[in-house]
C-alpha cells in the first residue's frame, strides 16, 4: 500500500467523528507506535457512536498477537474492556497521548524494538486516569513490523501511586 494512502486513512480514522465501520483500520508497518494508540484510543472514544462495540474491535485490531494470547479472543477481550479495570475507557470525554519510553530493536528479549505512551484520559464523570500504554514492533509472520499493543497498566486516578 502507499505510504501517502496509509497516512491519509489513519489521519481519517484519527478525525472522523463518528467512527464508521467501514473505517476499521488494519495493522501496516508504515503505521506509526503514536498514531496506533491514537487510533485505539480514538475507537475506545467512540466505541459506540456508530455501532455497539466497534472500538472494541478496532482496539482488537491492533493487539499485538502476543497480548491477543493473554487476553483470549474478541469476546475474551471485550469483556475485559467492559469489566471494571478498563471500562472508564469506553466512551470516555477525552484523551492525551505522551511518548514516554523507547527501546530500539535488539535490547529486548523478544528482539523487537518497543514505545512506551502515557496516556491520560478524562472519563464522563470528569476524572482524571493514567495508562501506560506500550506498542511493540511484529517480529516474523503477517503482521511483521507493524506496531501493535502488547501491553496497557490499568487505569489509575492521576495523583494515585500505583
Amino acid at each position: 500500500m502507499n505510504l501517502w494512502l496509509v497516512k491519509l486513512i489513519v489521519f481519517l480514522a484519527l478525525t472522523a467523528s463518528p467512527v464508521r465501520a467501514a473505517a476499521l483500520v488494519t495493522p501496516d508497518p508504515l503505521i506509526t507506535p503514536a498514531e496506533v494508540v491514537a487510533i485505539q484510543m480514538t475507537s475506545l472514544k467512540h466505541n459506540d457512536l456508530d455501532e455497539p462495540d466497534f472500538g472494541i474491535r478496532q482496539t482488537w485490531a491492533f493487539a499485538h498477537p502476543q497480548n491477543r494470547r493473554l487476553t483470549g479472543p474478541l469476546p475474551r477481550f471485550a469483556m475485559m474492556l467492559k469489566g471494571p479495570a478498563f471500562s472508564q475507557l469506553l466512551n470516555h470525554r477525552a484523551h492525551q497521548i505522551r511518548p514516554a519510553e523507547t527501546n530500539p530493536a535488539g535490547q529486548h528479549a523478544s528482539g523487537a524494538a518497543w514505545r512506551k505512551f502515557d496516556v491520560l484520559v478524562e472519563t464522563v464523570q470528569g476524572e482524571v486516569l493514567y495508562l501506560s500504554w506500550v506498542v511493540q514492533k511484529v517480529v516474523g509472520g503477517p503482521l511483521q513490523d507493524c506496531w501493535m499493543t502488547v501491553g496497557v497498566s490499568a487505569p489509575r486516578l492521576v495523583g494515585q501511586s500505583g
